[in-house]
Formats: C-alpha cells, sequence, structure tokens
C-alpha cells in the first residue's frame, strides 16, 4: 500500500524547526537552507515533513479525529459516562483535559502550529533558493506548501476560532504571539490557496497527483470554495479583544469576507473543477466506503485528498467503524471501532428507500465471528454503528493494535456538487442550485423511486429557502461520520438549535412519541443461514406483525438503546456557547500570557 506519512520521518525533518514544541526557535542545521531547497529530492522530503504532522500521536490521528464534530443532529461520541474524552464532543471541556493538556507527546495545538512552522521554512526556502515555476517540481511543491498550511489552518479555525496568525518562520522575536482574528488568517490562505492553483497539476496530470494521498489543483480549490462558506457564515466570536467572558453569534464585519464577495470566488472555484472533468462521482453510494476500506487510493474518482495514514498510523477505523468485540477473520484484536456513532434518530430521519441509510446506520456489532445487537463490551450494547468504515470490507485482515491505516477522506465530489449548490441557491439560480442536487439524490434512489424521490422532489422546490432547507438536509444524509456537519451548523447558525432538537427528538423515539409514535415497539433479529450475518424486521413504520418463521429474538430497540444517561450526557452546556474548544493549559503555560482564553473558558 503505497503511503506518504511513516512513523518515522526523513532524516533532514526538523532541521529548521522542533518536532516537540514549534515554540522553539528554529536550530542550526550542518545543512544550509540553499542546498536543501536548491535539491529536488531534500526539498520534498521537508514537504513530507509536513504531511508527517497529520499521522503525530496527539494530531489528527489521536485526537481530532476522534472528537471534533461529534454531537450534533447525525453524530454522537458513544459514551455513557462524564469522561475527558466524552467533555470534548459534550461541550463542556475544560482547559485542563487531560486528552489536550499536559500530555507526553505534543498535542493537538502543537502539532498543528509545528505543521504550519513547517510549511513557513518550505515556502521561505522555496521562495530563496528554489526557483518556483508552475512548470518545474519546485513549483509543485511551493502549492503544495501553501495548501497544507491552509488545510490546517482550516481545521485549528475549526477547532479554536482566533488563533495566532504566524505566516513565517519563528524567530525567537516571535516566540509568543497573541492570537489573531480569524479574518486576518481567512483572507491569507483563501488568497493563498488562489496562488497554489497556479502551480498544482490537476489529478492525473503529473506523477505525484496519480493519487488521492498528494496536494493536487481540484483539492486547493474546493477548500478555497470551502474556505469562503467557511468565512462569510456565522460563528461564535469574542465581544471584543478585552473581553474574554462575552460572545456573540455574528457574521463576520469585514467587507472582504461577505457572501456578495465570497460567493461568487467560490462559484468559480467549483465551477472549474466539475468543467476540468477530472474527478468523477463514484455510481455506488457504499462503493465510495469500500474503496476506503481496501486502501484505493486512485486519483480521479470521488476522493479529491485524503490523509494518507501508513499502516501503522491512523485510527479511522477504531473510531468509526463497526465495533469487534474480539478477534475474528476480519481483525486481529479485540474491542476496536464504535466509538463515534450516529445519533439514534438519524435511520429515521432518511427516507426508507434512500440507500445512504443502510449504508451509513448499522444496526450490528460483531462477536465471536457473527453479527449481534449487542457485545459482551459494557459501552457496547443496543445502539447504532457508523457503516461507512467497516473491517469486513478490508481487502485484508486488519493487523492493528491501535492504528489501522485506513485514510481519512477529507474532500468528496460529491461536495463539490453540493457547496455548488448552495452558493448558486444563494446568489439567486435555484434552477441551477437543483441541478447539482439532482446527481447526488439520484446516487441515492434505486432507479424505481426516481421519478418521486428525485424528480417530484426537486420540482416542489419553488422558494430560495426551500432549496436551501433541502440542502441543509442532504448534506446530512451524504456526509453524516465525515465531521462536516459541526462546521457546516455553525455556518448557518444552526447548531445549537439542531442539537438541542436532536435531544427532544430522541427523547421522543424512546417514548414513540410524536413522529414516532407509529414504529413498531418490538424489533425482531436472527442470524442468517451463513452463521454470520443478522437479519432484522421492526425497524420501519408498518412492520408491526410477527414474522414468519422461527428463532427470532426481539428487544425494544428504542428504549435498550436511549438510556437517560445517554440523553443526559448529549451536551451539557449550549453548544452555541462552546462551539469552539478552550486553549489548553499547557499551550496557556507556555505563551507568557500571552495567549489568553474566550467564550467564558
Amino acid at each position: 500500500m503505497k503511503k506518504i506519512i511513516y512513523l518515522l520521518v526523513c532524516s533532514v525533518i526538523g532541521l529548521f524547526s522542533s518536532c516537540s514544541d514549534f515554540l522553539s526557535a528554529p536550530s542550526k542545521s550542518s545543512f544550509s537552507e540553499e542546498i536543501v531547497f536548491s535539491n529536488e529530492k531534500l526539498t520534498e522530503n521537508m514537504i513530507f515533513d509536513i504531511y508527517s504532522f497529520f499521522a503525530q500521536t496527539n494530531s489528527h490521528r489521536g485526537r481530532f479525529q476522534p472528537y471534533y464534530g461529534m454531537n450534533t443532529d447525525c453524530e454522537m461520541f458513544n459514551s455513557v459516562e462524564l469522561t475527558d474524552q466524552a467533555s470534548l464532543c459534550t461541550y463542556s471541556s475544560s482547559p485542563a483535559n487531560s486528552q489536550m493538556s499536559g500530555t507526553k507527546d505534543p498535542n493537538t495545538w502543537t502539532c498543528f502550529y509545528n505543521a504550519i512552522e513547517a510549511a513557513n521554512v518550505c515556502l521561505k526556502g522555496i521562495e530563496e533558493y528554489g526557483n518556483p515555476s508552475p512548470d518545474n517540481l519546485m513549483g509543485y511543491f511551493y502549492g503544495e506548501a501553501l495548501t497544507l498550511r491552509a488545510t490546517f489552518y482550516y481545521d485549528l479555525i475549526r477547532g479554536w476560532g482566533d488563533v495566532p496568525a504566524r505566516f513565517e518562520p519563528v524567530t525567537d522575536a516571535t516566540i509568543y504571539m497573541k492570537k489573531s482574528d480569524r479574518d486576518v488568517i481567512y483572507k491569507r490562505i483563501i488568497d493563498d490557496l488562489e496562488e497554489a492553483e497556479n502551480y498544482l497539476p490537476w489529478p492525473n496530470d503529473s506523477e505525484r497527483t496519480s493519487t488521492s494521498e498528494r496536494i493536487n489543483k481540484a483539492y486547493a480549490k474546493a477548500l478555497r470554495a470551502r474556505l469562503c462558506l467557511m468565512a462569510s457564515g456565522y460563528s461564535q466570536r469574542p465581544l471584543s479583544e478585552n473581553d474574554h467572558k462575552g460572545s456573540e453569534l455574528r457574521l463576520s464585519n469585514d467587507p472582504d469576507l461577505q457572501k456578495s464577495v465570497l460567493y461568487p470566488i467560490a462559484k468559480k472555484e467549483l465551477e472549474d473543477i466539475i468543467n476540468s472533468k477530472k474527478c468523477t462521482l463514484e455510481k455506488s453510494f457504499m462503493q465510495i466506503f469500500k474503496n476506503n476500506c481496501q486502501d484505493y487510493i486512485a486519483a480521479g474518482g470521488e476522493s479529491l485528498f485524503e490523509i494518507p495514514f501508513a499502516d501503522g498510523r491512523g485510527r479511522m477505523m477504531q473510531h468509526f467503524a463497526v465495533y469487534h468485540y474480539d478477534k475474528s477473520k476480519y481483525i486481529s484484536t479485540t474491542k476496536k471501532g464504535g466509538q463515534n456513532v450516529p445519533t439514534p434518530t438519524l435511520y429515521y430521519d432518511y427516507d426508507e428507500s434512500d440507500m445512504r441509510r443502510d449504508v451509513t446506520c448499522v444496526p450490528y456489532k460483531w462477536e465471536k465471528g457473527a453479527q449481534v445487537t449487542r457485545t459482551s463490551a459494557v459501552d457496547q450494547k443496543e445502539g447504532w454503528n457508523f457503516g461507512k468504515y467497516r473491517y469486513e470490507w478490508t481487502a485484508e485482515v486488519r493487523l492493528v493494535t491501535g492504528d489501522d491505516g485506513l485514510n481519512q477522506i477529507y474532500v468528496r465530489y460529491a461536495d463539490v456538487y453540493l457547496m455548488l449548490a448552495e452558493v448558486l441557491n444563494e446568489l439567486g439560480d435555484k434552477d441551477g442550485a437543483k441541478n447539482y442536487m439532482r446527481p447526488i439524490r439520484e446516487r441515492a434512489f434505486p432507479e424505481s423511486d426516481r421519478k418521486i424521490k428525485v424528480d417530484d422532489y426537486l420540482e416542489a422546490l419553488t422558494t430560495k429557502e426551500q432549496v436551501f432547507k433541502a440542502i441543509v438536509d442532504e448534506r446530512k444524509f451524504e456526509f453524516a461520520g465525515e465531521m462536516l456537519r459541526k462546521q457546516d451548523l455553525i455556518r448557518w447558525n444552526m447548531l445549537g438549535e439542531k442539537v438541542q432538537d436532536t435531544k427532544r427528538k430522541m427523547t421522543a423515539l424512546r417514548n414513540y412519541e410524536g413522529d414516532y409514535a407509529a414504529l413498531p415497539r418490538t424489533l425482531y433479529y436472527r442470524l442468517k443461514s451463513d452463521k454470520e450475518t443478522l437479519e432484522f424486521y421492526g425497524f420501519n413504520k408498518g412492520e408491526n406483525v410477527v414474522p414468519e418463521g422461527d428463532d427470532w429474538a426481539t428487544v425494544n430497540w428504542q428504549q435498550a438503546a436511549i438510556s437517560d444517561l445517554r440523553l443526559q450526557y448529549f451536551y451539557l452546556a449550549d453548544p452555541d456557547t462552546r462551539q469552539y474548544w478552550p486553549i489548553f493549559q499547557s499551550d496557556l503555560d507556555t505563551q507568557l500570557g500571552y495567549l489568553v482564553n474566550d467564550y467564558g473558558y
């Protein structure tokens, strides 16, 4: 399996920046910057240094992946205990959180800034010694570094809101920095990505862009569009630079970051991707994730870019896959998967004929080589698992202890279509918006249902407001479990509303009230003749009679899966007052008072 991120990084890594603490000033090296950045191979090794920070222990691999974006209207951290891990998802973390502060290895914040420092060093070196141009390899490395730096800033802003803006290598004079208004960073990285596009080939237009594990023009354009939507949307912001307790939900006041400015930019970027014909929608929704589980990384398909974890790094399966209690022909270890799961209501939000439903929401786990509705693990009783990530789909047994090597798909081509639909609708072209929703819905429904579920459905959307609401729903059905929903809800000013409404819906579902009053009270399940897979009866409305045959077991699924503690710990503070994590104590301590927490932390 070809991967570019390794546990041990290249010999030149860290020559100009510390891998353990970005606050250290650059160390001197026996290699001069001129030697490194006038040599293509050495420069590429320095580019790999930037990538390596995705896979650091407490970076995307072990902290950002597991905890960012959970507890929305479709995703949930699977815990009924008030732990520091759970608090990162339940809008209740403190600066002293043991998962993020004072860890032995650099934490998420520090890893992200290490990556930014590595990118700054590369950019400065290439500018001075590499002679970058759109026609040479140094130019590609330059565009790659710009895009990687923007990617890490994108995740910093998603996690913390306002953060320090570092766009030059650290010096003794710049070790300590206050936070910047996020608008300063938005404008810089949106401009950087425009510049990066000049140097980056499209997917499959060069050897290095022949896989989805390297930066390419389509990804840079999609990320730029995503940032335009994010920067022009709502978010929680401090009331003032000196008022660290008060906050408000508002749009940016910067005239350069208004929808009237940024949406036309996003429109052009997204149309460029589609018109390039360098990417394609996968015909089968399920196949997207089978490909991912089988490490299919050829460029030009649904995946525009994915974090390229090596076999011994990355925990997508451990956190998101269908839970496996013990060893089997699919997995070499025990108790993996099932940490992040669908909300109990998500299954019922889907249309019954939407084929994305049964891919996304799986009602079983694995124990003793067979599917079960509950396992012997205390935290893995009745409840849903995400089905987009399955050990049983992998091409070979996952030889894992903690890490499984599955890449994280970062941007899908479907997102390009749905972002463009949203942009066109906002710009007054609702028919154009519906045209880009159409391929996504056509893939979601069987051909026999498309007249009603696609044609009639889209035709009934006659106002801008109706189209927007449909896009809000479509993004949930398409991307549940892919860590996009929280930021979508933030920029739409819907986070608190949707999270609180989901808790109310969970209560109604457990009690068979309101929209859920007609659901069957009993779920029937039994093992099929293959002695491995389960069949179910009783999830859908109308499945109220006792099914024929014997060997059926029963459970009151809703009451078993939605406990009092599940409801109590779904959120512990108003999500709109805790849209971001606090800066954690170990990061505050290194900055001698330059960094402070906002938002009432």
